[in-house]
């Protein structure tokens, strides 16, 4: 019994690779399999190498939702950007009600700020501090609220701003945010208390992982192969078989001795295996016919003993 409960979980196993093929050729399990003490063929672990060229029913409906994100994304920016750069006078309401419409964590840090811009100084900050309570944030997001609402804190407390109000910016040049630290600098730089040259970026020539490519051209034996385990069977059989036609119709089925057929499966690879619960079928002598373009191309018999 532990023994068919531990080829239910491989099943189970398996059936997580397929349905997501990129977990299959994980680094992992990769040098897991590099580890075996008996090595895997080559032509196998090529094959789970190709399902870098597969995508999962996950990642396909992922892939959908990031796209119709960044559809939406690209015309609310272009709404926005239509509005602040129109060269006719527009309702401050407006834009606010397309912002609170968004309703995303960085539309409500503009309604902050728009706020602020107005001169309604009390309401921006109290606005700032309200967006933790109205949407559930992450951390970072949390912290690069802090930073911004200290900064607008700063802004509120200098209105005029002179040589000794702005060095006290020098510690915004720190903030971990990117829009304070370089609004700070933008004010130094502005102001000529600062001299800045923009940093450039080299590209990182290291690796981190081993770079595994698929074998375009796969060495696949060439012999037919069926082969049909264990034998006597009791509560499983598995199938490893190879068509050697990647292109053919190729079915296998089992029999009884007295040649009534008592299961057929469709098979949809060129070589693979296969398991096969047999606790339902009766105690004797059994045939599994591997079936290429309707012609029995290999055969094999094997016994249910219980």
């Amino acid at each position: 019994m532990k023994y068919f409960l531990l080829l239910i979980a491989c099943c189970f196993y398996a059936a997580s690779l397929i349905a997501n093929p990129h977990s299959a050729k994980s680094e992992p399990l990769m040098q897991e399999l590099d580890m075996r003490l008996d090595p895997m063929p080559g032509y196998m672990k090529d094959e789970i190498l190709e399902g870098i060229f597969l995508l999962s029913d996950k990642e396909l409906m992922e892939a959908r939702r990031d796209m119709n994100q960044c559809l939406y994304q690209y015309g609310f920016s272009r709404l926005l950007s239509t509005t602040l750069t129109d060269t006719l006078a527009f309702p401050v309401d407006t834009l606010m009600a397309l912002l609170s419409a968004d309703g995303s964590p960085a539309s409500l840090l503009k309604q902050s700020w728009m706020l602020l811009e107005t001169g309604d100084t009390i309401s921006a900050l109290n606005h700032m501090a309200s967006i933790a309570t109205e949407v559930n944030l992450p951390v970072t997001e949390i912290s690069e609220i802090e930073q911004q609402q200290a900064f607008m804190q700063w802004l509120a407390s200098n209105p005029l701003m002179d040589t000794t109000s702005l060095g006290s910016l020098s510690f915004f040049l720190q903030s971990h945010s990117s829009s304070v630290s370089s609004a700070a600098r933008g004010l130094l730089i502005a102001n000529g208390l600062l001299e800045y040259n923009e940093p450039y970026l080299t590209p990182d020539l290291t690796k981190s992982s081993v770079v595994r490519n698929p074998v375009k051209n796969s060495i696949i034996p060439t012999k037919s192969l069926l082969k049909v385990y264990p034998n006597p069977a009791h509560d499983f059989i598995t199938i490893e078989y190879n068509t050697n036609n990647d292109k053919a119709n190729v079915v296998v089925e089992l029999s009884d001795e007295s040649g009534r057929k008592v299961y057929s499966q469709q098979l949809v690879r060129q070589l693979d295996a296969i398991i096969i619960d047999t606790r339902h079928y009766k105690s004797g002598n059994y045939f599994v016919s591997l079936i290429v373009d309707n012609k029995i191309a290999n055969s094999a018999k094997f016994v249910i003993a219980r």
